[in-house]
């Protein structure tokens, strides 16, 4: 039996979703989004959360449709699957309504839909064999702390009511429900990515950091250039192309995604460096999410703006900035070219990098 999925991805898809609070600036006044993306669009560890959703789909070989709201900038897929293709569309609604449509008439009895910002790793085929032998129209998810955004439909039946209004109206039976006992994860706000992240390095869920685990806890993606003052503490994850600097230290369960820099002795304890962030030089980043000139201290929940690119700036910003007095670096080196391995006692060693649990 062909089965299928629709995963949702924009600013529509907070069917199933609460309201989270808004950071507030310094001044404890309304600030502008640390980020201007979905959440689910973000990578963290390697992969955005929409990529993953696509994987396990595609894992048990349903035909996946990726719907994204226009205007929404969605990361490219590391790795190319089959049965998989996406749509950008105007309005998610009555783009997901007209896929399940196409669907009945491709022979598609069946269907899953995901709104992009909800991952679970419960058993997919379970779930459908539940929804099947209840024989209802709509099967709802639930967890711990209430409906899920993800549901199984039946792609003929549904053709005759508006899905939005199918998918709302099914979870009043208590019957019909499917309750998921397995890892969830809600994107909700930007603290969810600090937590998804910390989930990963700490093997709380299947899903894993993407690149080589070169140490029990360290994962180091392709192209990174890490200094051979530098320390990366496991567990942390440090993404393609990024550099880490002269006695840089990226710590305690940290993320640093694509195309960062780490300069001169600064720390990285318990946060995420998103992509494409440069972080000045003897700084100490704690407990926070950095995104091009924004950090969020999540201990506060307050975000901050940085105007001095010389503290943090995106990195195509600090390719333009031109600091006052030169300073001397000693060079980078790409891990694939460090030395032979030296062992420290009570450490753990990539080239003259030293690597600690």
């Amino acid at each position: 039996m062909l089965l299928g999925a629709v995963v949702a991805v924009g600013g529509n898809n907070q069917w199933a979703s609460q309201d989270s609070a808004t950071p507030l600036d310094a001044a404890g006044d309304v600030q502008k989004p640390l980020l201007r993306e979905p959440l689910e669009c973000i990578e963290i560890a390697g992969r955005s959360l929409v990529e993953r959703l696509v994987v396990r789909f595609a894992a048990v070989d349903m035909v996946v449709a990726v719907l994204v709201e226009a205007g929404t900038n969605v990361p490219k897929f590391r790795t190319a699957r089959e049965n998989v293709t996406v749509e950008f569309v105007r309005d998610l609604s009555s783009a997901i309504n007209q896929k399940v449509s196409d669907f009945s008439q491709q022979g598609i009895d069946h269907a899953f839909i995901n709104c992009a910002n909800t991952y679970t790793e419960t058993d997919l085929l379970d779930l459908f064999s539940f929804h099947r032998e209840s024989r209802q129209r709509v099967t709802p998810t639930y967890d711990r702390q209430g409906p899920l955004a993800l549901w199984v439909v039946d792609c003929a039946k549904a053709e005759d009511v508006p899905l939005e209004t199918l998918l709302r109206d099914s979870r009043s039976n208590a019957a019909s429900r499917y309750f998921i006992r397995e890892y969830v994860t809600r994107l909700q706000e930007p603290r969810d990515l600090r937590q998804s992240a910390s989930d990963m390095l700490r093997g709380r869920c299947q899903i894993g950091p993407s690149g080589r685990e070169v140490r029990p806890g360290v994962w180091i993606d392709e192209d990174v250039e890490i200094h051979r003052r530098a320390r990366i503490v496991a567990p942390a994850y440090v993404g393609c192309g990024s550099k880490v600097r002269a006695d840089a230290l990226i710590t305690r369960f940290s993320n640093v995604e694509r195309d960062c820099c780490i300069d001169c002795g600064t720390v990285v304890e318990d946060s995420s460096i998103l992509s494409g962030t440069t972080v000045g030089i003897w700084l100490d980043l704690c407990h926070a999410v950095a995104s091009g000139n924004k950090l969020l201290n999540l201990q506060r929940d307050v975000l901050v703006e940085i105007s001095d690119p010389s503290v943090l700036c995106s990195t195509s910003a600090s390719r333009k900035f031109v600091p006052s007095a030169s300073r001397q670096r000693e060079p980078l080196q790409k891990v694939s070219d460090l030395q032979e391995q030296r062992p420290i006692s009570g450490a753990w060693q990539l080239g003259n990098n030293l690597i600690q649990e």
